[in-house]
């Protein structure tokens, strides 16, 4: 098991709510069965590693060896009270499987939603969660806390055993059995963002050198601004509250799949400050659905705006 991950005696109302959550999203059942819960808006997500190395995973709901994810929530903040589950309804092939856990996704609702400050302080906050695994009438429970990164962090991990009784080894390194540094996550995380080639999504990053605070929105063709001081909307866009600094030198703003059909203006602000940092250079790079295109330009520090440039969904 990972840091801070432990087996648990939960109590019959956290086994009960767990089993209403599984029962509301009409869960499959089956001899092996290995479920997620936690609390809140996040989005977590489930991972078994079988023992051929095939990764189960909301981007591989089903394996070739008869496991599936058939729950997997909260990429989008749809519930506060959210499972997740991986089943085989036959016996799964003989071998350790491995579980983990990893942190993808940090969502606001209420007042966290539209007030940024308030947002990056709730961001920090980690969240608790309880995996349950059950193997024919055997179950167990998992307890662990994490916060948003790349790692996943194992769980637990259980054997099958073959016909003859007999158990193939497991070929992992005992310093990989708690965490691991998620690269194939990482690499869905670009995917999902839709920085670099692949054909979905759209992203604008604005970039800077020197001091100064540069502000950066996109408004669509109805004037709805998409900004810092409203971080998400124009269908499903958000602007990255999680990797603000004020003078950071960089502003992001990415939609995970195409926005809605339409004109998009990008717009950049030098907010006054007490300093005199004079005008400022800047650079807009818009990656529209693995098309990239550049602008540049200069900006007053009088707190006036500049439309950088444009494009089309």
């Amino acid at each position: 098991m990972g840091p801070g991950v432990q087996e648990a005696e939960i109590s019959t109302k956290g086994a009960s709510a767990l089993e209403k959550r599984l029962e509301r999203e009409g869960a499959k059942r089956g001899s092996v069965q290995i479920s997620l819960m936690w609390d809140n808006w996040n989005d977590l997500d489930l991972h078994v590693i079988t023992p051929s190395g095939e990764h189960i995973y909301h981007d591989n709901r089903n394996s070739s060896c008869g496991g599936e994810l058939d729950i997997d929530m909260n990429f989008k903040p749809t519930s506060k009270s959210p499972v997740e589950n991986i089943v085989w309804t036959k016996t799964p092939p003989p071998g350790v499987y491995r579980v983990g856990v990893r942190h993808y996704k940090i969502h606001t609702k209420g007042i966290f939603s539209w007030v940024p400050f308030l947002s990056r302080i709730h961001r920090k906050n980690s969240t608790d969660f309880t995996v349950s695994l059950v193997i024919g009438e055997s179950k167990r429970f998992y307890e662990g806390s994490m916060v948003k990164g790349n790692d996943l962090q194992f769980v637990a991990k259980f054997a099958i055993a073959g016909p003859d009784g007999d158990v193939p080894e497991l070929t992992v390194n005992e310093q990989d059995e708690g965490k691991e540094d998620f690269t194939e996550a990482r690499d869905v995380d670009t995917q999902r963002r839709r920085v670099g080639t692949v054909q979905d999504g759209v992203s604008v990053n604005l970039s800077w050198e020197g001091g100064g605070d540069l502000g950066l929105s996109v408004v669509d063709s109805d004037g709805d601004q998409l900004s810092f001081f409203n971080p998400e909307g124009l269908g499903g866009g958000s602007f990255d509250l999680e990797g603000f600094e004020p003078k950071s030198g960089s502003r992001s703003i990415s939609w995970d799949s195409n926005p809605p059909n339409g004109s998009y203006s990008v717009v950049v602000r030098h907010f006054e400050a007490e300093e005199d940092t004079g005008e400022i250079g800047f650079k807009v790079i818009v990656n529209n659905r693995g098309e990239s295109e550049e602008f540049s330009g200069v900006v007053q520090p009088d707190g006036s705006s500049v439309e950088v440039g444009a494009f089309e969904v």
